[in-house]
């Protein structure tokens, strides 16, 4: 069950785009103290039925509007078209999604407690056809997130993630949420929450280009599940790492979660 967590919001009931709404909301997060800014790309509903949620986590040093405009461009056609919620949280650059023990960068906290309470209490969405995906540092966040709060997200969608930064953090961040030694980040990496997944129900869905600098991680992951008897779907096609690639990414994963949840109806 999930927890029921007291927030406090400002929002601004925003601008129309064709059918779509985008809502831009300020959501008091209790374990950070602060107010995390928040858009949601909501559809003009066809019938009274609760609908289904993708929370969609951006990479290192994006933001949502970056997201609406630059990285995935369809969410306002696919929103209406799928009968679906997207959350899209501000990340704070490079939070990667965890919960810090030196910071006071709360993540995970936020996303799979906090936001998620928060934005089922708002809207009427279906609680059990809930899903988290990302790209980049978002790819990581989605996996690590996802795994370790398998009660709340029913589906997982990576694209070109960031799945073990330990020989690479220091470029981007890592170090002032986990410490300079990086031989103690391996435990927040998304590659160490595999176990995690061995009895999942949920739909997995991973995807990197064939040009991406970090694809060996993204196979690695992959040859895991594998081994581990992990159901998923992989998918590699042509592209770097870039919003080229994960804009098309995208519309392939929420194709994949779309009809996940319309098999669990």
């Amino acid at each position: 069950m999930r927890k029921s967590i007291l927030l406090l919001a400002v929002f601004s009931m925003t601008h129309h785009t064709f059918s779509q709404r985008i809502d831009t909301l300020k959501v008091y997060s209790a374990s950070m103290q602060k107010n995390i800014k928040t858009l949601v790309i909501s559809p003009d509903q066809k019938s009274k039925k609760s609908i289904p949620s993708v929370y969609i986590l951006h990479g290192y040093s994006g933001y949502p509007e970056r997201t609406i405009k630059q990285d995935i461009p369809s969410l306002l056609q696919l929103s209406q078209k799928m009968q679906t919620l997207f959350i899209l949280p501000d990340a704070n650059y490079d939070s990667w999604y965890i919960d810090s023990e030196i910071t006071n960068s709360k993540y995970e906290t936020f996303i799979a407690s906090e936001l998620v309470s928060y934005i089922d209490k708002l809207y009427d969405t279906d609680t059990s056809k809930t899903a988290i995906m990302g790209w980049s540092m978002g790819g990581h966040g989605a996996l690590y997130i996802g795994a370790r709060h398998q009660a709340v997200f029913e589906a997982i969608g990576s694209i070109c993630g960031a799945i073990d930064f330990t020989n690479y953090g220091k470029d981007y961040g890592v170090q002032k949420l986990l410490g300079q030694n990086n031989k103690t980040w391996t435990s927040y990496t998304a590659f160490s929450q595999i176990n995690y997944l061995k009895n999942s129900k949920q739909q997995l869905l991973i995807s990197c280009g064939i040009d991406d600098y970090i694809i060996g991680q993204n196979r690695e992951l992959h040859q895991k599940l594998i081994e581990l008897n992990i159901g998923h779907i992989y998918e590699e096609r042509p592209g770097g790492h870039n919003a080229e690639y994960w804009s098309k990414a995208a519309d392939t994963q929420l194709f994949h979660i779309d009809n996940f949840f319309k098999k669990e109806q």
